[in-house]
Protein backbone atom coordinates (compact mmCIF):
# COMPACT_ATOMS: atom_id res chain seq x y z
CA UNK A 1 0.00 0.00 0.00
CA UNK A 2 3.00 2.36 0.32
CA UNK A 3 2.84 3.41 -3.37
CA UNK A 4 -0.76 4.61 -2.91
CA UNK A 5 0.11 7.07 -0.14
CA UNK A 6 0.12 10.67 -1.39
CA UNK A 7 3.37 12.58 -1.98
CA UNK A 8 4.86 13.94 1.26
CA UNK A 9 2.55 11.64 3.21
CA UNK A 10 5.36 9.57 4.67
CA UNK A 11 8.19 12.00 5.39
CA UNK A 12 7.47 11.96 9.13
CA UNK A 13 7.63 8.19 9.61
CA UNK A 14 10.77 8.52 11.74
CA UNK A 15 8.80 10.54 14.29
CA UNK A 16 6.13 7.84 14.56
CA UNK A 17 8.63 5.00 14.80
CA UNK A 18 10.62 6.91 17.45
CA UNK A 19 7.83 6.65 20.03
CA UNK A 20 9.75 4.06 22.13
CA UNK A 21 12.60 6.55 22.35
CA UNK A 22 10.25 9.27 23.62
CA UNK A 23 8.65 6.97 26.20
CA UNK A 24 9.94 7.95 29.66
CA UNK A 25 10.22 4.32 30.71
CA UNK A 26 12.76 1.79 29.42
CA UNK A 27 11.42 -0.03 26.36
CA UNK A 28 12.55 -3.62 25.73
CA UNK A 29 12.25 -5.22 22.29
CA UNK A 30 12.36 -8.98 21.66
CA UNK A 31 13.20 -10.25 18.16
CA UNK A 32 13.09 -13.72 16.66
CA UNK A 33 13.83 -14.95 13.13
CA UNK A 34 13.69 -11.69 11.15
CA UNK A 35 14.07 -8.03 12.09
CA UNK A 36 13.93 -6.18 8.80
CA UNK A 37 12.81 -2.89 7.35
CA UNK A 38 10.52 -0.83 9.53
CA UNK A 39 10.47 -3.63 12.12
CA UNK A 40 14.20 -3.18 12.65
CA UNK A 41 13.78 0.58 12.60
CA UNK A 42 11.23 0.29 15.41
CA UNK A 43 13.53 -2.05 17.35
CA UNK A 44 16.41 0.42 17.00
CA UNK A 45 14.28 3.08 18.74
CA UNK A 46 13.99 0.80 21.80
CA UNK A 47 16.40 0.94 24.72
CA UNK A 48 17.16 -2.75 25.12
CA UNK A 49 17.09 -5.17 22.18
CA UNK A 50 17.07 -8.93 22.73
CA UNK A 51 17.23 -11.57 19.99
CA UNK A 52 17.75 -15.25 19.38
CA UNK A 53 21.00 -16.37 17.76
CA UNK A 54 19.22 -17.25 14.51
CA UNK A 55 17.65 -13.80 14.06
CA UNK A 56 18.62 -11.93 10.89
CA UNK A 57 18.75 -8.14 10.74
CA UNK A 58 18.40 -6.09 7.57
CA UNK A 59 17.40 -2.78 6.08
CA UNK A 60 16.94 -4.15 2.54
CA UNK A 61 14.96 -1.25 1.08
CA UNK A 62 17.65 -0.65 -1.58
CA UNK A 63 16.57 -3.94 -3.19
CA UNK A 64 13.20 -2.26 -3.83
CA UNK A 65 14.72 0.97 -5.14
CA UNK A 66 14.15 2.73 -1.82
CA UNK A 67 15.99 3.62 1.40
CA UNK A 68 15.01 3.14 5.05
CA UNK A 69 12.49 5.87 5.81
CA UNK A 70 11.75 5.55 9.50
CA UNK A 71 15.05 6.51 11.08
CA UNK A 72 16.93 3.27 10.40
CA UNK A 73 19.75 4.76 8.37
CA UNK A 74 20.47 7.31 11.07
CA UNK A 75 20.23 4.98 14.06
CA UNK A 76 22.29 2.16 12.51
CA UNK A 77 25.00 4.61 11.41
CA UNK A 78 25.14 6.21 14.85
CA UNK A 79 25.16 2.91 16.74
CA UNK A 80 27.20 0.67 14.43
CA UNK A 81 29.21 3.25 12.49
CA UNK A 82 29.09 4.56 8.94
CA UNK A 83 31.08 1.73 7.34
CA UNK A 84 28.81 -0.94 8.80
CA UNK A 85 25.68 1.02 7.89
CA UNK A 86 26.91 1.24 4.29
CA UNK A 87 27.67 -2.49 4.28
CA UNK A 88 24.21 -3.34 5.58
CA UNK A 89 22.09 -0.86 3.62
CA UNK A 90 23.85 -0.33 0.30
CA UNK A 91 24.36 -4.05 -0.18
CA UNK A 92 20.93 -4.97 1.23
CA UNK A 93 22.79 -7.46 3.44
CA UNK A 94 21.19 -9.61 6.11
CA UNK A 95 23.29 -9.43 9.26
CA UNK A 96 23.26 -12.44 11.64
CA UNK A 97 22.54 -11.88 15.34
CA UNK A 98 26.12 -12.48 16.47
CA UNK A 99 27.40 -9.80 14.11
CA UNK A 100 24.55 -7.43 15.03
CA UNK A 101 25.55 -7.91 18.67
CA UNK A 102 29.18 -7.10 17.89
CA UNK A 103 28.02 -3.97 16.07
CA UNK A 104 25.96 -2.85 19.09
CA UNK A 105 22.60 -3.26 17.34
CA UNK A 106 21.52 -5.92 19.85
CA UNK A 107 21.89 -5.82 23.63
CA UNK A 108 21.87 -9.58 24.22
CA UNK A 109 21.62 -12.73 22.08
CA UNK A 110 19.94 -15.85 23.46
CA UNK A 111 20.42 -19.42 22.28
CA UNK A 112 16.74 -20.05 21.46
CA UNK A 113 13.18 -18.90 22.23
CA UNK A 114 13.20 -20.49 25.69
CA UNK A 115 16.48 -18.80 26.62
CA UNK A 116 15.17 -15.55 25.13
CA UNK A 117 12.16 -15.72 27.46
CA UNK A 118 14.48 -16.24 30.45
CA UNK A 119 16.65 -13.32 29.33
CA UNK A 120 13.57 -11.10 28.98
CA UNK A 121 12.40 -12.05 32.48
CA UNK A 122 15.87 -11.30 33.85
CA UNK A 123 16.03 -7.91 32.15
CA UNK A 124 12.53 -6.96 33.28
CA UNK A 125 13.28 -8.16 36.81
CA UNK A 126 16.41 -6.04 36.90
CA UNK A 127 14.65 -2.97 35.53
CA UNK A 128 11.70 -3.22 37.93
CA UNK A 129 14.10 -3.38 40.88
CA UNK A 130 15.65 -0.04 39.89
CA UNK A 131 14.48 3.46 40.75
CA UNK A 132 11.90 4.50 38.14
CA UNK A 133 13.03 8.09 38.53
CA UNK A 134 16.69 7.21 37.96
CA UNK A 135 15.79 5.09 34.90
CA UNK A 136 13.72 7.92 33.42
CA UNK A 137 16.54 10.37 34.07
CA UNK A 138 19.33 8.24 32.59
CA UNK A 139 17.18 7.61 29.51
CA UNK A 140 16.64 11.34 29.08
CA UNK A 141 20.33 12.12 29.65
CA UNK A 142 21.49 9.50 27.13
CA UNK A 143 18.94 10.44 24.45
CA UNK A 144 19.45 14.18 24.93
CA UNK A 145 23.23 14.17 24.90
CA UNK A 146 23.93 11.44 22.33
CA UNK A 147 24.09 13.88 19.41
CA UNK A 148 25.92 16.63 21.29
CA UNK A 149 29.52 17.31 22.19
CA UNK A 150 31.15 15.55 25.12
CA UNK A 151 31.22 18.78 27.14
CA UNK A 152 27.47 19.32 26.64
CA UNK A 153 26.87 15.69 27.62
CA UNK A 154 28.86 16.24 30.83
CA UNK A 155 26.78 19.33 31.57
CA UNK A 156 23.44 17.52 31.03
CA UNK A 157 24.62 14.56 33.11
CA UNK A 158 25.87 16.79 35.94
CA UNK A 159 22.58 18.68 36.25
CA UNK A 160 20.59 15.43 36.21
CA UNK A 161 22.90 13.97 38.87
CA UNK A 162 22.40 17.01 41.11
CA UNK A 163 18.63 16.86 40.66
CA UNK A 164 18.48 13.18 41.71
CA UNK A 165 20.55 13.77 44.88
CA UNK A 166 17.52 15.18 46.70
CA UNK A 167 15.07 12.41 45.78
CA UNK A 168 13.58 9.86 48.16
CA UNK A 169 14.77 7.07 45.83
CA UNK A 170 18.38 8.18 46.14
CA UNK A 171 18.12 8.40 49.92
CA UNK A 172 16.54 4.91 49.97
CA UNK A 173 19.30 3.56 47.72
CA UNK A 174 22.01 4.90 50.03
CA UNK A 175 20.22 3.58 53.13
CA UNK A 176 19.73 0.14 51.56
CA UNK A 177 23.40 -0.01 50.56
CA UNK A 178 24.52 0.95 54.08
CA UNK A 179 22.11 -1.54 55.68
CA UNK A 180 23.08 -4.30 53.21
CA UNK A 181 19.51 -4.82 51.96
CA UNK A 182 17.65 -4.44 48.69
CA UNK A 183 16.22 -0.97 48.11
CA UNK A 184 12.50 -0.32 47.94
CA UNK A 185 12.24 2.41 45.33
CA UNK A 186 9.01 4.38 45.00
CA UNK A 187 9.81 6.61 42.01
CA UNK A 188 10.08 9.87 43.90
Amino acid sequence: AFPQIEQDGMSDLAWNIASPERCPKPVVCVMEKYAMGVGLELAMACDIRLATKDTLFALPEVTLGQIPGSGGSQRVARIAGLTRAVDMMMLGRRVPASEAYNWGLVTRVAEDATALERTLEEVIGTLTAMSPLALKTIKRVLNTSYDTSLSVGFEVEGHAYEKLRETADYKEGIAAFSEKRKPNFKGN
